[in-house]
């Protein structure tokens, strides 16, 4: 048993070997209640732009969606997500060790001179993590009842055992554990070789196991056992555990001979610690920085229409345990407000329960926004009345700061509510990558946005203040975040332990301060985009794009003097001279603008007390196999009701 639970990276090279890949993994992690995803690789040649491969990219996820659509009972809670670069062992040498792998499974890879075989040299040779390599049987029926595991010392015997115990228990067969005595041992030796087996075979526990011990040379021993087992389970060879060849040329020998299904298992030699939250991600180097976003751009770029089969998601929802949560800020939408919410009650609440809540966040609406949203039946809480303690503040930022200790969920996702062509997808999609790609924990929306320009409508890209101020500004000082291509959006989703650890601007500059945060603490592949299409809101006037700018172009700053620990903010300028048209007549206000931050929701201990009394009956509830998380009344009454 490993000292923790164990994360399975599953690289499917060829389709054809995905369902005995699956098999392997999703035992293992059956057995031992570890987590799996399921990894494509798009190789690019060398001097073509990585960028350019988003389509193909997101073909191959497609696939790979559809795979473990199929292999629904060996894949169930796998995540897919796909790697672009110029190698294979590359890309998954690097999904390893950010996803924090503990084992690979990967098809045997033959060692002949096939160009797709030595490309896997190096990550045998000396690989992240555990390794398995599964050499589907070519002529035998894919089921599995008699396994047998040849056992020799070191780690990779052990491995060999935890494998093929996983897989009997799993398929329910008979396991039959073989000792190979070599004749020309000494007594003493032969007597030291059986203490050996004897404390291997303690790691099997309880799992019903045969012994067979013989004396005869190993591979002629191995492949006459091996005709009455339709799975042979074998470690990598203690003596030549860091070949290069990554097993001696007799193993490789004696698993071509071999009939049937064959995996060979390899401890890994020296695994690199994976960096996590607390030391932060590998530093890129300065002159690197635009492969990172062309290739970045290329993998976590998706499409809504991905995750159209919202059963799907609902499924992979419920088998990785997880509670979702909809947070709708509103400040005088009455236009909006009653679609929006019905839009997504009966789509993904009453045809298919994605979300477990849906909670509007109110600023202080003077229309009927408020009443439209509780006659549906809805939760309504005033930010202003939420954590009242630690005062209140102005902004959108504000309420998405106290909507986050309100809402219950593991998976937390905001939409604006001036859409007028609201469709599910502006949630469902920015869903999708969190559900199907376990390394991500941020996703941004971005859209078509039609715009009137003299008459003539157009459909843009980015907004006003995205173009000249937010995108500008990033390409300058936070380069790693241009490929982003709406970071203002008001549609994003992550998760609860990425969001609470990050601290909220109150205003206009919370979503670039999401980002540039993000990227600082957790590393720019935990951020995913998606497209959800076209987008028809009000477009608001030049006046407040202005005091947008402004605000955003203020955190930008804070940020960059954060980072060389300069007071840049504190030294320049935050009041702003506004211009009035009235007529013939103008006239300049002075106003203050400036964002205030709000610390981590992780660091008060009013929000960990409700996340205690929160996550209990949550916990019950998925024992009773329910999928809803229901809000404690205590504990609401604590947030603030409104």
């Amino acid at each position: 048993m490993p000292d923790r639970r164990p994360h399975v990276l599953v690289p499917i090279l060829r389709v054809q070997a995905a369902p005995a890949l699956l098999r392997v993994a999703s035992a293992v992690c059956e057995n031992e209640g570890g987590t799996g995803h399921v990894l494509g690789v798009v190789e690019i040649p060398a001097g073509r732009e990585i960028a350019r491969s988003i389509t193909v990219a997101r073909r191959y996820r497609a696939l790979l969606q559809r795979i473990t659509s199929v292999e629904e009972r060996e894949a169930s809670g796998f995540g897919v997500q796909v790697r672009v670069g110029h190698s294979v062992s590359q890309a998954v040498r690097e999904a390893a060790y950010e996803s924090g792998s503990t084992l690979i499974v990967v098809e045997w890879p033959g060692f002949s001179k096939r160009p797709a075989d030595q490309n896997l040299d190096d990550l045998v040779a000396d690989p992240p993590a555990d390794l398995l390599l599964v050499r589907p049987g070519e002529s035998r029926r894919s089921s599995i009842s008699r396994i047998l595991v040849p056992v020799r010392g070191g780690p990779s015997a052990a491995l060999a055992l935890r494998t093929a115990a996983a897989l009997a228990r799993g398929r329910r067969a008979a396991l039959t554990v073989m000792h190979v005595y070599d004749p020309r041992l000494s007594h003493a030796q032969r007597v030291q070789e059986r203490e050996t087996f004897n404390e291997a075979l303690k790691s099997l526990g309880r799992i019903r196991h045969t012994v067979k011990e013989v004396d005869a040379g190993a591979a002629a021993a191995i492949r006459a056992e091996a005709e009455n087992h339709d799975l042979v389970v074998l470690g990598a060879y203690a003596d030549t555990a860091h070949s290069s060849v990554v097993v001696g040329l007799r193993l490789v020998e004696t698993v071509r001979r071999l009939p049937g299904n064959v995996i060979v298992a390899k401890s890994a030699r020296s695994v690199t610690p994976v960096w996590d939250i607390e030391s932060g991600p590998p530093v890129t180097p300065a002159g690197d920085i635009q492969g990172v976003v062309d290739r970045w751009f290329a993998e976590n770029t998706f499409h809504s229409r991905e995750f159209k089969d919202i059963r799907r998601l609902v499924r992979l929802k419920r088998e990785q345990g997880l509670s979702i949560s909809l947070g709708l800020p509103t400040l005088n939408e009455e236009a909006t407000i009653g679609r929006i919410i019905s839009v997504m009650q009966e789509a993904l609440v009453e045809d298919q329960p994605l979300l477990d809540e849906i909670v509007v966040v109110d600023s202080g609406s003077s229309d009927e926004t408020v009443n439209i949203a509780r006659s549906l039946g809805v939760r309504v809480h005033r930010h202003q009345d939420v954590l009242p303690e630690y005062g209140s503040h102005a902004g959108k930022g504000e309420a998405l700061w106290k909507s986050l200790h309100l809402l219950t969920g593991d998976l937390v996702v905001w939409c604006d509510t001036d859409i007028s062509n609201i469709h599910p997808q502006f949630v469902y999609g920015t869903l999708g990558p969190l559900l199907t790609d376990p390394r991500i924990g941020y996703v941004k929306g971005f859209y078509r946005r039609p715009l009137n320009f003299g008459g003539e409508i157009q459909t843009a890209g980015g907004g006003r203040v995205t173009e000249l101020a937010a995108r500008p500004l990033i390409n300058l000082f936070y380069p790693e975040l241009s490929g982003l291509l709406q970071p203002l959006s008001g549609e994003y989703a992550g998760r609860r332990e990425l969001l609470e650890r990050l601290p909220f601007f109150t205003g206009y500059g919370v979503e670039i301060g999401h980002l540039i945060d993000i990227v600082e603490i957790f590393g720019l592949n935990r951020i995913a985009q998606v497209d959800l299409g076209v987008r028809i809101h009000r477009n608001q006037e030049l006046f407040n794009l202005s005091k947008m700018a402004f605000a955003i172009m203020q955190v930008a700053l804070k940020r960059l003097g954060d980072r060389h620990r300069m007071h840049l903010v504190e030294e320049v300028n935050r009041t702003m001279k506004l211009i009035h048209y009235e007529g013939d007549r103008f006239f300049l206000e002075l106003k203050d603008i400036g964002d205030q931050e709000r610390p981590p929701l992780a660091t008060l201990p009013e929000y960990l007390a409700r996340r205690f009394e929160v996550r209990a009956p949550h916990q019950d509830q998925q024992q009773n196999g329910s999928g809803r998380t229901q809000q404690r009344p205590e504990a609401e009454a604590r947030a603030g009701t409104g």
